[in-house]
């Protein structure tokens, strides 16, 4: 066992690695599994934005046989997560959690479902990968309040109201840094149900958008 301690905003997080848990084991025996290994093969030269081409398929199925595909050849960044993840739980391409982060990653940029779904699927893999469930939804937290969104096409949807120019619409709410770290705390002593950690996550949100413009952090 390996505990990390990362002070941030004044606050302390405590991250425990373990190689394997039985959350973990629990998961796999619900049917969630990872299918691949996570190759990544550094493309272009820019220093502070790194880019990736996965050099094998990864494939997450989720207990309920939802299946999300990382496709090799796909082009990566980690740009996925806010830079408020980074500074709490540091680089996910860097991290044990890597094939989470991968198909994070990937889901994120292919948009094939919703935001929501993505961060719920990301919170299952972090467990089928080992990571402690109290860890686990710390991260989900941070998704949850200042995670990437998006709007997918369709009659109801804000792209066919305001963006019908736009190929794809993303964008990051703006939150309230220091409210949504103080439920830090909380969430690892209550070890609250997700739908607990969203409503009070988005509690911290002062900009819900989609109607932000500028880069995302």
């Amino acid at each position: 066992m390996m505990v990390c301690t990362s002070r941030v905003f004044g606050f302390v997080l405590v991250m425990t690695v373990l190689a394997v848990s039985a959350v973990s084991q629990a998961r796999e025996s619900d049917g969630a599994t990872f299918e691949g290994r996570v190759v990544l093969e550094p493309v272009g030269d820019d220093p502070f934005v790194p880019e990736f081409r996965l050099g094998e398929q990864l494939v997450f199925r989720q207990g309920d046989g939802t299946e999300w595909i990382s496709p090799s050849g796909a082009i990566l960044d980690g740009r996925s997560v806010p830079s408020l993840f980074v500074k709490v739980i540091g680089h996910p391409f860097e991290s044990t959690f890597r094939r989470s982060a991968v198909s994070y990653d990937y889901a994120v940029k292919s948009k094939q479902q919703p935001w929501e779904t993505a961060q719920r699927m990301f919170f299952d893999a972090l467990l089928v990968e080992g990571v402690p469930e109290s860890d686990a939804k710390v991260m989900y937290l941070l998704l949850s309040g200042s995670g990437t969104r998006w709007a997918l096409p369709g009659p109801n949807s804000c792209f066919s109201r305001c963006h019908t120019d736009s190929k794809e619409l993303e964008w990051r709410p703006r939150v309230d840094d220091e409210k949504l770290l103080a439920l830090i705390a909380w969430t690892q002593a209550d070890n609250p149900e997700l739908d607990q950690i969203d409503q009070r996550a988005r509690a911290t949100i002062l900009e819900p958008g989609p109607h932000i413009f500028g880069v995302m952090e």
